[in-house]
């Protein structure tokens, strides 16, 4: 979410539609899951440095016919599962109103690249893909407001798809789909960035960001009048019916004081670190309040998602601070070698709201003092003064990683004052 909502022909749409995902793949599993543990494996490579191998720079200066364009490396595109049908611009619904547009659209062809944050799980030949719809213009202050969920689920691996459904809470209505949700009033949706997850004892575990409602004011809560505000939290799937279904459940929403984020908590990413235990890191924001120190933010649940701590900042491993300005961050665990990363911008100065969103960086975590290894940080990109002013995002990225090795290809696309690039940016890693 940005604060520029104008719309663009070089908008973030022409990204997704070069470069989109397909799919999830768990990589936690943890003990005793399906006889698999990746938190038992060999970690003797963690002394080796994550290292930047190839990249592939599109700057929103560049025009088509400037040069030719690499395209990402093959073995990453499609690596772990073939491609999927596309979701429709806009889907029918049981409301007064009768369509709603997804937030994905109609060019975001889902025959891309293919990336672990993306909306969709896979578990065996089943998957289940989420979309989110709003009767407005997506990613708008009138429009993002009113999202809600759905899903589908397939079968054969993706050839085939259910109708979508709305998700509805166990015990909850379609009027009232999940906790703190009223159609028509409010909503919540997925972030486009932080990958569904296996939990240990076989839930998937959908991370979530809602907008809640002021009940004193009868309008959207935004105590501090800074854009929008969110909180945080998980919902919790399990498969029924022979996997033919699933069965929805929600806990408790995170929330932070407007004095500490203006902006309260977007874009939740989360990791399991042991049985029962995760963290969830949380995007949040200084916007109109420049000297509250702009962090990302993180809150525990030992109950497998349904409670969460009080949100405090993500900080390196030593405990030291960091800035960060109002942008995702990802928390992902290797399939490859089961360590747990995190990719985000992290900024020498404090941000100002959403900038700057530079340099773009990946480090791994300490999952016994959670925090951010600061020796293993590697810039993955960083601003060309040469090509772009200060206010260049390198943000909103997919990650795709290769199925027989430690390493992910990052795409993204560069934004300048609201002009995208033509074509993403990607860079090769090799994990360490």
């Amino acid at each position: 979410m940005t604060l520029n909502q104008k719309s663009n022909t070089n908008s973030r749409r022409d990204f997704f539609r070069k470069c989109t995902a397909l799919l999830v793949v768990s990589g936690n599993e943890i003990t005793g899951l399906n006889g698999k543990s990746f938190l038992s494996r060999d970690k003797s490579t963690s002394s080796k440095r994550i290292e930047i191998l190839e990249k592939e720079l599109v700057f929103v200066s560049d025009q088509p016919g400037d040069r030719s364009f690499r395209p990402v490396p093959q073995d990453f595109i499609h690596s772990q599962f073939p491609p999927i049908p596309e979701i429709p611009e806009t889907i029918p619904v049981e409301y007064s109103w009768k369509t709603e547009t997804c937030a994905l659209f109609k060019e975001r062809s889902l025959n891309g690249f293919g990336a672990i944050n993306d909306g969709i799980y896979a578990d065996g030949e089943h998957l289940l893909q989420i979309v989110a719809t709003t009767p407005g213009a997506p990613d708008t202050q009138a429009g993002s407001p009113l999202y809600k969920c759905w899903y589908r689920i397939s079968a054969d691996a993706g050839k085939t798809f259910s109708p979508f459904r709305l998700i509805v809470q166990a015990g909850n209505s379609k009027d009232e789909p999940v906790k703190g949700v009223r159609i028509g009033r409010n909503g919540y949706t997925i972030p486009l960035t932080s990958p569904f997850i296996k939990s240990s004892n076989g839930e998937i575990m959908v991370p979530v960001h809602l907008h809640p409602w002021d009940f004193e004011k009868q309008a959207i809560y935004n105590p501090a009048n800074a854009y929008l505000f969110g909180d945080s939290g998980v919902l919790i799937g399990k498969w029924i019916n022979n996997r033919k279904d699933i069965r929805w459940e929600f806990g408790e929403w995170a929330r932070i004081d407007h004095k500490l984020s203006t902006r309260g908590l977007f874009e939740p990413s989360i990791a399991e670190l042991s049985p029962g235990k995760f963290a969830m890191v949380m995007r949040g924001s200084n916007y109109k309040n420049s000297d509250l120190p702009g962090y990302s933010w993180i809150s525990y649940s030992t109950d497998y998602c349904r409670t969460w701590s009080d949100p405090k900042p993500f900080t390196y491993s030593d405990g030291s601070n960091f800035y960060a300005p109002a942008s995702c961050s990802t928390l992902f665990r290797s399939v490859y070698n089961g360590i747990l990363y995190w990719v985000g911008n992290i900024t020498d100065e404090n941000p100002n709201g959403n900038h700057p969103r530079h340099p773009l960086v990946i480090g791994r975590v300490d999952e016994k003092n959670f925090g951010l290894i600061k020796d293993t940080l590697v810039t993955i990109d960083q601003r060309h003064p040469e090509k772009e002013n200060e206010r260049v995002e390198l943000s909103n990225y997919k990650i795709m990683e290769h199925p027989r090795s430690a390493e992910v290809v990052i795409a993204l696309t560069r934004r300048v004052d609201g002009v995208w690039a033509h074509a993403p940016s990607w860079y090769r890693i090799k994990l360490a």
